[in-house]
């Protein structure tokens, strides 16, 4: 299970929904984290006999989810050990208001294992305070992962030059379009939408190619729209 993120390079990433298992573990994480810290607090109090420590306590326990993805980039202590944060599902980062209504649903989520059921009915296993806040959790990739990812998206080879300088007359729509045609038509390149797109492309940036070889036309688009913008 996946969400399919585009970047501001038009170019799509996929996250991996993170699942049931990893949310519950990293629950579990958090959960024995917020109960060493209360301890900590409670023999802190007993020590110095301070009823401070009791409005920290309760601080730690209620506000604990909270201040982590707020200053941990939507990770907590259990997020980050099982390799899962929060973002929103365009692919942005969560506001603030995000993380809030997320902290808001959780007494309701934990109620009687609500959460836990809502999360097994929706499709990117969201509780009740992802789909008020439109966040969902998804695996962490490392900067490595991302640039690979993209580097294979574009389908950029760096020793290669711009062949169709007229590429930069395509807009980001119909580069888009271009990539959708030839992710839903790799098991069959010949096929004729494939053909009539890369006829309409030829003709608006004066370009001649191998009508034989028309999928490869426009997977060679792509690497010289991505190769020009990025030298832009």
């Amino acid at each position: 299970m996946a969400i399919y993120i585009n970047t501001n390079q038009n170019v799509q990433i996929q996250y991996e929904i993170s699942s049931i298992g990893d949310r519950l573990l990293a629950y579990l994480i958090d959960f024995l984290v917020i109960a060493g810290i209360s301890i900590g607090i409670v023999f802190l109090g007993m020590a110095i006999g301070n009823d401070l420590v009791v409005f920290l306590f309760f601080a730690v326990v209620f506000f604990y989810h909270l201040i982590c993805e707020l200053f941990m980039d939507g990770q907590s202590v259990g997020k980050r050990s099982r390799g899962i944060r929060v973002m929103k599902r365009n692919g942005d980062s969560a506001s603030f208001s995000s993380y809030f209504l997320r902290f808001l649903l959780r007494p309701i989520d934990s109620l009687y294992g609500l959460g836990l059921a809502v999360i097994f009915f929706t499709d990117h296993n969201q509780r009740l305070g992802d789909l008020a806040a439109g966040t969902v959790l998804v695996k962490v990739k490392s900067e490595d992962e991302l640039k690979r990812q993209i580097t294979e998206e574009m389908n950029i080879n760096p020793h290669e030059g711009i062949k169709y300088s007229g590429v930069t007359q395509l807009t980001a729509e119909e580069v888009k379009i271009i990539r959708t045609i030839l992710r839903n038509r790799v098991g069959d390149k010949a096929h004729p939408v494939v053909q009539e797109l890369a006829q309409k492309v030829a003709e608006k940036i004066n370009a001649e190619y191998d009508k034989d070889w028309a999928y490869y036309f426009l997977q060679r688009l792509l690497q010289d729209y991505h190769k020009a913008h990025a030298e832009a």
